[in-house]
């Protein structure tokens, strides 16, 4: 049975759906423009692109070749939605936890739900924008927005989570809750709530912090950890954004 607190704090969680819902958008719009051109486009089709944006592939034209890319985004777009929805048995309370850690914890859901759902959003208009660019210009699909969709739902995961952990302890803060000394102390030890940050501990890869769900993190406080995340963000993030800066121009 949920506590005052928890039905309190979960009231506004709501609000979040309506990311998935404009993913959903996304795809039935391109579908509503994909209806009005279907007649015109040619007998012949190209289904797959190369990697510098040439078609290698054809078949003739039915629906199933025309909007199948539409079809299978909607249906992930859909399937996050199914993951967001059980996002809260998947980051179950501690025993007894205090308001604090209530707070803490709704932080978490929600930005678990609104990571997830940006990143519905951002493969919708991916697939919405390669879509409708194979129907309008099929002798060339443009690669660069491809290669900026990793490092763009990296920084919907940093935003959404920071955001989040901002949004628990202001609130928190607002209706007279305050952490102790010991959870002000595990606060310290973790950026966003997603990675830890702790010098004395000598591994790279943590347990996630409790209430988060389950699996393994990066810590920060190490050598060895800032430089994982480094690499990781130079070969993930910052080459894919140069080289679809670059084919953009």
């Amino acid at each position: 049975m949920e506590s005052k607190v928890e039905t309190k704090i979960t009231s506004g969680r709501g609000i979040f759906w309506l990311i998935h819902f404009a993913a959903l958008l996304v795809s039935a719009s391109c579908f509503a423009y994909g209806a009005t051109i279907y007649d015109s486009l040619p007998e012949t089709i190209p289904t797959h692109w190369g990697a510098g944006g040439r078609p290698d592939e054809w078949e003739a034209k039915s629906f199933g070749t025309a909007f199948f890319p539409l079809m299978m985004g909607a249906g992930l777009s859909v399937l996050v939605a199914l993951v967001a929805a059980v996002v809260p048995a998947m980051v179950p309370p501690e025993k007894d936890p205090s308001d604090w850690e209530l707070y803490r914890r709704e932080g978490m859901i929600r930005g678990t739900v609104a990571a997830l759902g940006a990143t519905s959003f951002l493969i919708a208009a991916l697939i919405g924008v390669l879509t409708v660019a194979g129907w309008r210009t099929p002798d060339h699909v443009p690669a660069g927005p491809a290669l900026m969709m990793v490092p763009l739902i990296l920084g919907c995961l940093v935003l959404s989570y920071t955001s989040a952990s901002r949004w628990a302890r202001r609130t928190a803060e607002r209706d007279g809750v305050r952490p102790t000394t010991e959870e002000q102390e595990e606060d310290k030890r973790w950026v966003g709530g997603i990675l830890y940050n702790d010098p004395a501990d000598p591994h790279i890869l943590v347990p996630k912090r409790a209430g988060s769900g389950t699996g393994l993190t990066v810590n920060v406080g190490n050598r060895a950890g800032r430089t994982a995340v480094v690499v990781f963000l130079v070969v993930f993030v910052v080459l894919p954004a140069v080289f679809g800066v670059f084919l953009a121009l």
